[in-house]
């Protein structure tokens, strides 16, 4: 049954988070969405939890829901519980409380969906607050928000587990996520007007006109499927009360943090259930399909992969102890003291990296997982099963949750935030130790049981896009790797401390049918590199073209890889500088062997690549000539390669200690011009000098110069040695430089500035102009991570994101 093509009533049974003035907004949310028959009611009675709601229900303000119920005419139930909710969970059975109104809803109406409400706790709640009957108040009220996220929707599931055949799964409405989101909109001077999350509340708990128009917002976009931008900020004929009159721009903006919680959490519920978890739709007529997140429609995209560690923010893979912290080892009284190097070096561990025994001076060896992921990461939160072989005591802590023993591991309740999931194995039995842990999200474990290996999520996100490369995925920058014994395994407990297998690499790569990019360690024997080869050119589905680098940035000195190549060269040569020349070298090698093992395939198979200082034109001749190479009666390294690549960065220095008194004058000129949106002046201005460097005189990495002058020197140097231009890296690269970086300041309003429309219209203008050069991808760096002082790299920040960055990348040039 449909909102959307029948009469529709909602039903809503709650206390003063619904009040009086809820309803309505959602009502006349409704019909401005086209449907002006909808009804909505309420069973309101301040303060009850569901038991008291249902056993007073006929005492109830406004409607009898028991009644309503009945009759059979409700087609969408919203229940929410009373606060502080780990209280009500305990000692008022919640979730049974839940199943018997959506029971009573069902067996009146199969098709009645049912929602719960999530809410929120005191905003006074944070460290030495004292709020009576609420024994939670000392946790910050973000932190509480995330935390209590599991608990709503296990109410949701418990229900959704005893609903006759045909009936929807309970779904859960992110009310509170959406408020957390506002929180840090308001503090980052996203919210027009809107100084802080407590001008959206009238007192610690209830919102104002403003904070009730988000939450009206939420519940429209989780009922109905569709986002709600550009409904009017003014729904009701007149203002409910003063404090809810509000701007198109706030209305706007809260209308995108509703849809942004309404799509994170869709995501949640789509991956716990194995499936699409369906808005109510219309069955009568078609429409269009749910608004969501932009997916890649771009032919000519292609995306550097974010590293693998235990922050890592799109999650890739099923199982997440592949993404473990390697082994710390923790000394008597501290922590740590023997780390995984201590650890083999002491025979303490087997080939696959598991431990044999605990050195006796330890009192336990620990692993970190899921950690310091941001609140908004979508798909993350969710309950988790631990499984392993063998014998041992393991304890989980940090931000594992509601942890229990089952056979054969441990089961956990996981919400993203500030920390991280501890394991830690403290003892093991001998002869038959505890190994091959693996950790993957419940509801998935039958996937991984079949073979599986990424994360769906992730997945879905990327799929579209034409090649990938795995530089961060090799660990290429400073890599040790030399041998074929030393190179990633299938079996290695943790793909964070030594590298992605190439395996798993051209798995991803059949997957998403995207062309893979390798970057070989600099210190690669021959025999690894043709491993490398040979593993690819067998696994490799048919139509798809492996690219082979050697290594990555050579010439950038900050990396082992270009100190390493002058000394070889030294050593070769004699002379000093010739690191480039060493390189071309190599390179050519490694480009050599691979086109020995694709054979006669190479020329419909492989790519061979060289790369250069895209920001140091005419510094290439060293590589593709190599004077030092041909005198030694070689070829020149150029004629070994199909391919010359490139970075497409702009900054305009923008970061740079140089540029910081302007930058610094921006913000307080801007913060003054409109308090209400301090950034908005800087950014229009921060974007003018990032094209063409109007403000500071001083054109040298805008994107005009790289555009105008920068990359057509390169596409020249392609055209004459009939290489074809590709990019490796590109986008921008605006972030703090020397000590601008620990400018806190400065460092929030470059992370604002990199996600914002203004970046994305920069963004469509350098894949337009990289078009008009080269018919190659246009090679992002990288797919999701999230912002640090360090920079803004990911196109996006994490899996629920939706930026207009991500959407310039995501959709193309359109006519170029």
């Amino acid at each position: 049954m449909s909102l959307l093509s029948l009469l529709a009533e909602i039903l809503f049974v709650g206390h003063s988070l619904v009040g009086p003035n809820l309803p309505p907004l959602i009502e006349a949310g409704l019909q401005a969405q086209g449907q002006p028959e909808a009804s909505v009611s309420a069973q309101i009675i301040n303060g009850a939890p569901l038991s008291y709601q249902w056993e007073h229900s006929a005492e109830a303000e406004g409607v009898d829901g028991r009644v309503r119920l009945a009759t059979g005419d409700v087609t969408a139930l919203v229940l929410t519980e009373a606060i502080p909710l780990a209280a009500q969970v305990q000692w008022n059975d919640s979730a049974v409380q839940v199943a018997a109104f959506a029971g009573l809803a069902w067996r009146a109406n199969p098709q009645t969906q049912v929602f719960v409400y999530e809410t929120w706790h005191s905003l006074a709640s944070g460290p030495g607050a004292v709020i009576e009957g609420d024994p939670g108040a000392g946790t910050p009220w973000i932190d509480r928000i995330a935390a209590d996220l599991p608990m709503w929707q296990e109410l949701a599931d418990a229900a959704s587990a005893t609903r006759p055949a045909g009936a929807a799964p309970v779904r859960l409405i992110p009310a509170g996520q959406a408020m957390a989101l506002a929180a840090k909109a308001a503090q980052a001077g996203d919210l027009p007007g809107i100084a802080a999350v407590g001008d959206l509340f009238r007192d610690e708990i209830h919102p104002n006109g403003k904070g009730l128009y988000l939450v009206a917002m939420v519940h429209l976009a989780t009922i109905t499927g569709k986002s709600p931008e550009g409904l009017p900020a003014k729904l009701t004929r007149k203002w409910q009360s003063r404090d809810s009159a509000l701007s198109p721009d706030l209305a706007l903006a809260l209308q995108r943090i509703a849809w942004q919680a309404a799509e994170a959490h869709r995501l949640r519920e789509g991956s716990a259930a194995g499936a699409d978890v369906q808005p109510i739709v219309a069955t009568a007529a078609p429409e269009e399909p749910p608004q969501g997140f932009a997916p890649i429609r771009n032919p000519a995209l292609a995306l550097g992969l974010a590293g693998v560690n235990d922050w890592s923010v799109q999650q890739p893979f099923l199982d997440v102890m592949k993404t473990a912290r390697p082994w710390t080892g923790h000394l008597p009284g501290q922590w740590g003291g023997m780390d995984h190097a201590a650890l083999a070096a002491g025979g303490w561990l087997d080939a696959d990296g598991w431990l044999t025994a605990l050195p006796p001076e330890v009192t336990g060896v620990s692993t970190l997982i899921l950690t310091d992921l941001p609140a908004d990461a979508a798909g993350v939160a969710g309950r988790y099963l631990v499984r392993w072989q063998g014998r041992g005591d393991v304890t989980l802590g940090g931000r594992a949750q509601t942890v229990q023993s089952v056979p054969g591991g441990l089961i956990f309740d996981y919400t993203p935030g500030e920390g991280a999931v501890i394991l830690t194995i403290n003892g093991l039995v001998a002869g038959d130790p505890l190994r091959a842990i693996r950790i993957v999200r419940q509801d998935r474990e039958r996937e991984l049981d079949a073979g599986g290996l990424f994360n769906p999520d992730w997945l879905a996100r990327i799929q579209g896009v034409s090649a990938i490369r795995f530089m961060d995925w090799m660990m290429t920058n400073d890599s040790v790797l030399a041998t074929v014994e030393q190179s990633p395994k299938l079996g290695d407990y943790t793909w964070a401390r030594n590298g992605v297998p190439v395996e798993v690499m051209v798995a991803l790569a059949n997957a998403l049918e995207a062309d893979p990019w390798f970057t070989l360690p600099h210190l690669a024997e021959d025999d690894l590199v043709r491993f490398y080869a040979e593993t690819v050119a067998d696994l490799l589905k048919p139509g798809l073209r492996a690219h082979v680098e050697y290594s990555n940035e050579v010439w950038n000195w900050q990396f082992a890889q270009a100190r390493w190549a002058e000394e070889q060269g030294r050593a070769r040569w004699g002379q000093d500088g010739t690191w480039l020349q060493f390189y071309g070298l190599r390179a050519a090698q490694v480009a050599a062997i691979w086109a020995e093992v694709f054979g006669a395939e190479a020329d419909t198979r492989l790519v061979r690549v060289v790369a250069t200082q895209t920001g140091v034109p005419g510094i290439e001749t060293q590589i593709l000539d190599a004077p030092l190479v041909v005198a030694e009666g070689l070829p020149a390294p150029k004629t070994a390669f199909d391919a010359y690549a490139v970075t497409g960065y702009f900054a305009a220095l923008l970061g740079s200690e140089a540029k910081l008194p302007m930058v610094k004058d921006w913000l307080a000129a801007s913060a003054k011009a409109d308090p209400a949106a301090p950034y908005a002046q800087a950014v229009t201005q921060a974007a003018e000098e990032l094209l063409d460097g109007r403000h500071s005189g001083l054109a040298e990495d805008t994107l005009r110069d790289v555009l105008d002058r920068v990359l057509p020197h390169h596409a020249a140097v392609a055209r004459a040695e009939g290489l074809r231009l590709l990019m490796y890296e590109g986008g921008s690269h605006v972030v703090g430089y020397g000590p601008v970086v620990d400018d806190a300041e400065v460092t929030a309003f470059l992370q604002h500035l990199n996600y914002t429309a203004e970046m994305g219209a920069l963004y469509q203008q350098l894949l337009t102009g990289w078009a008009r050069l080269s018919d190659a991808p246009f090679n992002a760096f990288v797919d999701v991570y999230s912002p640090t002082k360090w920079g803004s790299w990911g196109a996006l920040r994490h899996l629920g994101d939706d930026n207009p960055r991500w959407q310039a990348l995501a959709t193309g040039c359109g006519t170029c």
